[in-house]
């Protein structure tokens, strides 16, 4: 960026014109004020003088209470302190009240032609708005070329760098609704240290002045004309530094997020972003993202961290269940805590054992013919399931022996089973609870009282919990109530595709590793491998996109229904590659209508993506647009 130091000082004319302040008479408006401090005058109405900067170069006000002070004063002192006072060199005086003392004060001031304005607001909120003003009108300030201001969701975005880009994404973010400031002589002041202003150095007082965003070769835009009013603005605050470069194949860009990268201007430090441009990547988009994302952070959610946070929780899970022998990869033992906070059981005892304690069967047993001493089959079927006890369990062992009951429970209780289930019970007997804390065994207690609906709701979770699985790289997002899988090469835009849908009011799923599972109704069901709603954009880094876009922008699980691979079309293949290709993908023994989608620059691979769904969509319904082509083809031919 090319960059000239300006200082402008701006003069009592101006004030008086910002502030709506009234001259006493006629004199001269052109002195400048160069310090932005507002003194109101103490000692001096004692005839005390510092000689100090507040009488040489600040604002001077007098309000109700020094005025209510100089009335006590006899009219000869009053003139004397006013002579002495009015012959300083600060370059206007500014009063709160209209009285006879006032009169006296503008006498004075004639002799030495110094400016007395009239305020009409209460001395504290003339302050006010006078420091504030001149904290804009004197801030340090700095002219730069060749970048653009825009306004994007309300955060103030300087965008620098790879012009071509820079130019293409400005025009793309003004249709979508945002707001430009200026891409030339962008004059940006360091407010008072805390914060950087930008501003169009335009004359913009004029009602038909104009907008534009010059292009190359003289190719310049009316932004006013072609977007409208309401998509400019004269100045915003600048909060967040995005640059724009070519892709480096080569070069490490920020996947994670989580270092925080600033550039300096006027001694204030701006967060900076980095985006990497390739042909067919959606920055407008990404742009939009990133002044989101900001926005997320100033709330204190940062999304990167969380997820790093998160991601080391879980690498010490899984650390942890390989120890304790738990493989967590093909999803064959689970932790009984696990169940139990699926369903909102109550503890009875073993809270220390839910960890430690796993299921390893989808079915939840009846230990109906153990009870009555037989177990020769038991260990085939009930040693690792869940066990469930109900009225009818307890009623059996109260209808036999004593000593039947104590033998049979003895050996029962013996058996390795991870936990026992009790529903529908009003009161667990002394002579049963007594043997679990001995034991030490971890019993359970669910609010469903009928044992039929138990065992279908918990057998159904441990059915789907255990069915078989598989991990796919690739984004996983739903469209049109279809699941859609998007595959291809790392770096081919899968992610920023998913992104622009979501734009576009579809939903994500997951984003890089998506779990398969095989359901028992024979469904391929996908959901995160992980953590959910997240995902990874080269530049910006970790997004939460629950947090970002809302909960109607996620969803945890859905059917997969349909692959969309996504290839690079090469110059080669301009010809000769169709728009897509379908086939079908095996995954879990189903097999998945799958196409290839050739995407380049100037092709949106968001919408060719959302028109093969909707073939899809046609095509279920019993409309195969193909097949009506040809029939009407063929139809013309023989009708010639």
């Amino acid at each position: 960026m090319d960059k000239i130091i300006i200082k402008k000082f701006p003069k009592v004319r101006e004030l008086a014109d910002e502030l709506a302040l009234v001259p006493l008479f006629d004199t001269n408006m052109d002195g400048e004020i160069k310090t932005q401090a507002v003194y109101r005058v103490g000692y001096e109405l004692n005839g005390f003088f510092s000689e100090g900067e507040e009488l040489l170069s600040n604002v001077n006000v007098l309000g109700r209470k020094e005025i209510g002070f100089l009335r006590r004063l006899d009219k000869k002192k009053r003139k004397e302190i006013f002579e002495k006072y009015l012959s300083y060199s600060f370059p206007v005086l500014v009063v709160t009240l209209e009285n006879e003392i006032v009169d006296e004060i503008v006498e004075v001031a004639k002799k030495y032609n110094k400016p007395v304005l009239k305020s009409k607001n209460q001395t504290i909120e003339f302050i006010r708005n006078a420091k504030f003003y001149l904290q804009k009108a004197l801030a340090e300030a700095v002219m730069i070329d060749n970048c653009i201001l825009l306004d994007i969701y309300g955060v103030g975005i300087l965008l620098k760098g790879y012009e071509d880009a820079r130019l293409g994404a400005t025009v793309e973010l003004l249709e979508r609704g945002h707001k430009f400031i200026t891409d030339t002589r962008l004059k940006i002041q360091n407010v008072a240290n805390r914060f950087i202003l930008g501003s169009n150095t335009a004359d913009k007082e004029n009602g038909d002045s104009h907008f534009y965003l010059f292009g190359k070769d003289g190719n310049d835009i009316d932004v006013t004309t072609h977007f409208g009013i309401k998509s400019t603005r004269k100045n915003k605050k600048i909060t967040l530094l995005v640059e724009l470069e070519k892709w480096d194949e080569k070069k490490f860009y920020d996947r994670l997020g989580l270092d925080e990268v600033y550039e300096e201007f006027l001694g204030f430090k701006i967060p900076k972003v980095t985006l990497p441009v390739r042909k067919g990547r959606n920055l407008a988009i990404i742009i939009e993202t990133a002044a989101i994302n900001y926005r997320l952070k100033k709330t204190g959610v940062n999304s990167a961290e969380y997820f790093w946070k998160e991601s080391r929780k879980l690498i010490e899970e899984n650390k942890e269940n390989k120890k304790r022998g738990l493989v967590v990869n093909d999803k064959t033992s689970m932790p009984v805590r696990y169940i139990k906070s699926r369903f909102n059981l109550n503890v009875l005892n073993g809270e220390e054992l839910l960890d430690n304690k796993y299921i390893t069967t989808t079915g939840v047993y009846r230990p109906s013919l153990a009870l009555t001493g037989y177990f020769d089959m038991y260990g085939e079927e009930g040693y690792k399931g869940l066990q469930l006890f109900t009225e009818t369990e307890f009623k059996y062992l109260e209808s036999i022996s004593v000593a039947d009951r104590e033998r049979n429970l003895e050996r029962y209780l013996d058996e390795d089973f991870p936990a026992i289930l009790i529903s529908g019970v009003k009161k667990i007997p002394d002579y049963f609870f007594d043997k679990i804390i001995k034991k030490n065994i971890i019993l359970l207690e669910t609010e469903i009282d009928r044992s039929s609906h138990v065992v279908a709701t918990f057998s159904a979770y441990l059915e789907n919990y255990f069915a078989p699985s598989t991990s796919v790289h690739g984004v996983f997002v739903e469209l049109y109530g279809f699941g859609v899988l998007l595959t291809g090469k790392s770096g081919i835009g899968k992610s920023e595709t998913a992104l622009e849908l979501i734009h576009r009011g579809h939903r994500l799923i997951a984003d890089d590793s998506v779990r398969f599972d095989k359901s028992v109704t024979g469904d391929i069901n996908g959901r995160a491998s992980k953590l959910p709603y997240f995902m990874e954009i080269r530049g910006l880094g970790i997004i939460d996109v629950k947090a970002l876009y809302g909960v109607g922008a996620v969803r945890i699980s859905k059917r997969l229904d349909m692959i969309i691979e996504l290839q690079e079309l090469k110059n080669g293949d301009y010809l000769t590659a169709m728009d897509y290709q379908e086939s079908t993908e095996v995954i879990l023994g189903n097999e998945v209508s799958k196409i290839k989608l050739y995407i380049s620059s100037g092709r949106n691979a968001a919408a060719m993506v959302e028109i093969a769904v909707m073939n899809l969509m046609a095509k279920r319904m019993g409309y195969n647009s193909e097949e009506v082509y040809l029939k009407e083809l063929k139809n013309k031919k023989y009708d010639n």
